[in-house]
């Protein structure tokens, strides 16, 4: 119940907020029943491998007939997942347009933003709709300044992480550094603030007004597109091997001799990161 009360105040305060003239609007998560609603068409009408406990990258991608609809109705985005029907007749999946072909064929995937001829604005909307964009001028593809950490000096160190946090964007895990070990009180103060607050790579694990914001600290020159810390597979706390570019512990690339011996380090790969062209990353050549 107390989420809940939290939810509303950040929904209510949100609602006040305008862009454009035009207010916020909080929408409603999805409900136990939708969710078991939607897995049961899926399971009925386009892969009947897909379970709501596989739902990790890695396992969805050996979901052939899911990848298959992905690739003929969707667009997935960095800011978006869209779905549209493909038009064709013989589908088994979608049902028939039932608009003229003429106003079907107007309608296109929301573009990507692209950068207009002045640096500091985006294109609008009509300019791009129906046209092919890419993502490489969306916010968190883009350079980010390096911005100053909040850790004092010698936190951010593998002897200093305390515990884990997921960024609720790429879902890659972030170590939290603190000076010295959390007692019980401040532990339980942690592990409630990370349920209460939505941590995304860059940001602070808490608010400013938070009584842990000066105890417990995060990397804040992160992005969503970085690999994992290699603080990470040195920590002295309990860790799983988890892929170094995606975080995914499922699947991963049988380490073999010939690259231990010639490498002081070699952090975990898993398959999909392999197949998309990526290799072990290594630290330390052993000279012979």
């Amino acid at each position: 119940m107390a989420i809940k009360n939290t939810q509303k105040t950040l929904e209510t305060r949100t609602e006040r907020l305008k862009l454009k003239n035009q207010k916020f609007k909080c929408i409603e998560p999805a409900a136990l029943e939708e969710i078991n609603g939607l897995f049961e068409i899926l399971g009925e009408k386009i892969d009947n491998t897909v379970t709501q406990n596989g739902t990790s990258q890695n396992k969805l991608r050996t979901c052939v007939d899911l990848q298959k609809f992905i690739k003929s109705h969707c667009l997935i985005q960095e800011y978006s997942f869209q779905i549209k029907k493909c038009g064709e007749s013989d589908c088994l999946i979608c049902d028939p347009v039932r608009l003229t072909h003429e106003i079907f064929n107007q309608l296109h995937y929301i573009p990507d933003p692209q950068i207009s001829s002045n640096p500091d604005h985006y294109q609008d909307f009509d300019s791009l709709y129906g046209q092919n964009t890419t993502e490489k001028d969306i916010p968190s593809k883009k350079n980010h300044h390096e911005c100053k950490e909040l850790a004092p000096s010698g936190i951010l160190v593998a002897a200093r992480v305390r515990d884990f946090v997921f960024c609720i964007s790429c879902s890659k895990l972030r170590c939290l550094f603190s000076q010295y070990v959390l007692d019980d009180s401040d532990y339980e103060a942690l592990q409630t603030a990370m349920e209460t607050f939505a941590y995304t790579c860059g940001s602070p694990i808490v608010p400013e007004n938070h009584f842990l914001y000066d105890k417990v600290f995060v990397r804040m020159n992160l992005t969503c597109n970085l690999p994992i810390e290699q603080v990470y597979y040195s920590c002295k706390i309990e860790h799983s091997q988890i892929c170094y570019y995606c975080g995914e512990e499922d699947n991963l690339v049988e380490l073999l001799q010939e690259i231990l011996s010639q490498f002081q380090t070699v952090y975990p790969l898993c398959e999909v990161c392999q197949e998309r062209g990526k290799n072990f990353f290594t630290k330390g050549k052993i000279q012979m």
